[in-house]
C-alpha cells in the first residue's frame, strides 16, 4: 500500500460511476469532488483517497469500507458506495451543500454557548454511535463537521479512519493518522482509542471558546504541547463559568483515563455546567454548646390574681418592672433540670415530689419537639432554596440556551428558521438568505438584505440572545413562529416574526419576515 498527499487534478475525469464536477476540498489524505452519476444524474461527494491499494489489500479494505457504510446515524455522513478505480479508492457519500462549521465560523470565532452547545451535542451522538461499533473517528475538527439541508451538523471523513484500520492491519508499526493540532497525546504515539476522539472534540470546544485552539507553535512544538504542557486556563482568556471550564479541561487531561468514561458524558456535563445556578448561601445552623434549653416551656397560667408585677422570661426571676391588669391570666415559667421553682411556692400542686417529676418531663418532651420543629424548618428551607435554584436552572437554560425548541412546530421547520438565526448571530447574511424562499427573494434583493443586516449589528449592536415564543401558527404547509432577541446595544428586546412554508418537494424556505426593531439609524 502506497500514500501521497499531493494534489492531482481530476475535475472532468470519471472514477467509477460519477464524473467529478468541481474540487470541493483538499486534505493530507484524501481530496473531495462533487460528483455526478453518469447515468442516474444524482450529485454526490466523492472521497478520493490518497492511498494507493494493491489487488491484495482490497478486500481488506472493502471490510473497513462497509464497517464504515453501516454507521447509519442521524449526525454522521452516509457513505453510499465504495470503488477502487486504478488501484485508487473512493467513497461517495451523501453531498451537504452548506459547507462546513470551519466555513461557517473562521478561525479565531468566538461562539457563544446558545450556538456551540448544539453542535457538541450532534457530534458527541454520532461519535458516540461510531464508538459503541468499535471505530474510531481520529480527525474530530471543524473542518469535518458539516451542514446539513435542515441545519444539521453531520460528521464525516470516517475514510481517515478506515486508512488508519486497513494501513495498521498492514504493518507491525503503529500509524499516526489525523491533524496534529487536535490530535490527544496517546494518537501521537499511536495509541487511539475513543477517548482520543474525546480530547479532539474538546479542542475544538476550546478553540470556540476563546477563538484559538489550546497550543500553537511548529509542527514539533505543538507535539510536545499536547504531550506534556498544560493548556491556558480558559478564565485567563474569557468570561466563563468555573464549572464550565473544569469540564473542558477533564476533556483535555493528558492521561485518557482521566477523561470522562465517554464522549457523550463529555457533552452532557458541559451542558449541565453552562445550566448549573448555584444556590442562594443559607445561614448556617448553629447549635447550643451546653445542654441549656433554648425555649423556657412554660405551664399554664395560675388563675389567682396578681398585680404590680409580671414574670420574666429568665426562669426563677421575676421583673418588678412591668405591670398588667389584675385580672390578666399570666403565664408562669419553671426551671428545667433539678433548679429552685420559680413559683415561689405559687400553687401548691407544684410542691410535691410528683408534680416536680411532671415539670423535668413535659420541659424534656417540649424541649424535644421545638428541636426537631427547627431542624424540621430548616431542611425544608434549604430544600426549597434548591428547587427553587433547579427551578431557575432548568428556566435560563431554556430561554438562553434552549429556547429555539421552547415552542411546537413541525422539526424541519424549525431547523430551518434556528439556522438562519444562527447564521444572523453569526454575521453569515449571504448563506442566511439561502433559507429565503423564491417569493421573498424576488422581492428582496440579496444585496438589500444584506447592507440592511449589517447595519442593524452596527447600529444596534450584534444579537446576543433570541427566544422562541409559544405563540406558534400552524397551518397545512406554512407555519409562523415568533422570536424575542436581545441586541448590544439595545436596553429592550425586540419581536421578530418567521413565516415558512413548504414547497412540492417538501423543502421548507421562509417565506416572509417582520420585525418590531425600526430601520437602523446609526
Amino acid at each position: 500500500m502506497a500514500s501521497g498527499g499531493e494534489m492531482i487534478e481530476r475535475i472532468g475525469q470519471q472514477l467509477g460511476n460519477y464524473q467529478l464536477i468541481k474540487l470541493l476540498g483538499h486534505g493530507g489524505f484524501a481530496d473531495v469532488y462533487l460528483g455526478e452519476h453518469v447515468y442516474l444524474k444524482t450529485q454526490a461527494a466523492i472521497k478520493v483517497l490518497h492511498t494507493r491499494i494493491v489487488d491484495e489489500d482490497i478486500e481488506t479494505f472493502r471490510a473497513e469500507a462497509q464497517t464504515i457504510a453501516h454507521l447509519i446515524h442521524p449526525h454522521i455522513i452516509r457513505v453510499l458506495d465504495f470503488d477502487v478505480d486504478n488501484q485508487l479508492p473512493l467513497l461517495v457519500m451523501d453531498y451537504a451543500p452548506n459547507g462546513t462549521l470551519r466555513q461557517r465560523h473562521p478561525k479565531g470565532s468566538q461562539l457563544p454557548p446558545v450556538v456551540f452547545l448544539p453542535y457538541v451535542k450532534q457530534i458527541a451522538s454520532a461519535l458516540q454511535h461510531a464508538h459503541e461499533r468499535k471505530l474510531v473517528h481520529r480527525d474530530v475538527k471543524p473542518e469535518n463537521m458539516l451542514i446539513g439541508y435542515k441545519g444539521d451538523i453531520l460528521l464525516s471523513d470516517f475514510g481517515i479512519a478506515l486508512i488508519s484500520q486497513t494501513s495498521q492491519s498492514q504493518s507491525t508499526d503503529d500509524t499516526v493518522i489525523g491533524t496534529v493540532s487536535y490530535m490527544a497525546p496517546e494518537q501521537i504515539q499511536g495509541k487511539a482509542r475513543p477517548a482520543s476522539d474525546q480530547y479532539s472534540l474538546a479542542v475544538v470546544v476550546y478553540e470556540w471558546l476563546c477563538g484559538a485552539k489550546p497550543f500553537s507553535g511548529s509542527y514539533v512544538e505543538v507535539i510536545s504541547q499536547h504531550l506534556s504542557a498544560p493548556p491556558m486556563p480558559l478564565h485567563e482568556k474569557i468570561a466563563i463559568p468555573p464549572a464550565a471550564e473544569q469540564v473542558v479541561l477533564r476533556a483535555l487531561a493528558k492521561d485518557p483515563r482521566q477523561r470522562f468514561p465517554s464522549v457523550q458524558e463529555f457533552a452532557e456535563a458541559l451542558e449541565r455546567a453552562y445550566q448549573y445556578q448555584p444556590p442562594q448561601s443559607v445561614r448556617p445552623i448553629t447549635q447550643p454548646t451546653d445542654r441549656t434549653p433554648v425555649y423556657t416551656p412554660v405551664l399554664p397560667y395560675d388563675p389567682t390574681p396578681r398585680s404590680g408585677n409580671v414574670y420574666s422570661q429568665t426562669p426563677g426571676r421575676l421583673n418588678q418592672s412591668a405591670s398588667i391588669p389584675p385580672t390578666l391570666p399570666v403565664s408562669r415559667p419553671v426551671s428545667i433540670g433539678g433548679g429552685p421553682s420559680s413559683t415561689s411556692g405559687r400553687g401548691n400542686w407544684l410542691s410535691s415530689p410528683a408534680a416536680g417529676k411532671v415539670k423535668k418531663q413535659t420541659g424534656t418532651v417540649v424541649r424535644h419537639g421545638l428541636h426537631g420543629l427547627r431542624i424540621f424548618v430548616v431542611v425544608a428551607l434549604v430544600v426549597g432554596l434548591l428547587l427553587c435554584a433547579l427551578g431557575f436552572g432548568v428556566i435560563t437554560y431554556i430561554r438562553g440556551f434552549g429556547g429555539q425548541n421552547s415552542s411546537p412546530g413541525t422539526a424541519a421547520a424549525v431547523a430551518v428558521a434556528n439556522d438562519f438565526l444562527t447564521k444572523i448571530v453569526n454575521k453569515q447574511y449571504d448563506q442566511a438568505y439561502n433559507d429565503f424562499g423564491p417569493a421573498l427573494t424576488a422581492q428582496d434583493p440579496r444585496s438589500s438584505f444584506i447592507q440592511l443586516a449589517r447595519d442593524s449589528d452596527r447600529c444596534e449592536g450584534p444579537i446576543t440572545q433570541y427566544t422562541k415564543d409559544t405563540n406558534t401558527t400552524i397551518q397545512s404547509n406554512s407555519e409562523t413562529y415568533h422570536y424575542t432577541l436581545t441586541r448590544a446595544h439595545l436596553t429592550n428586546t425586540y419581536e421578530l416574526t418567521l413565516t415558512l412554508q413548504k414547497d412540492a418537494s417538501g423543502k421548507w424556505y421562509i417565506t416572509d419576515y417582520n420585525s418590531t426593531l425600526s430601520p437602523p439609524k446609526c
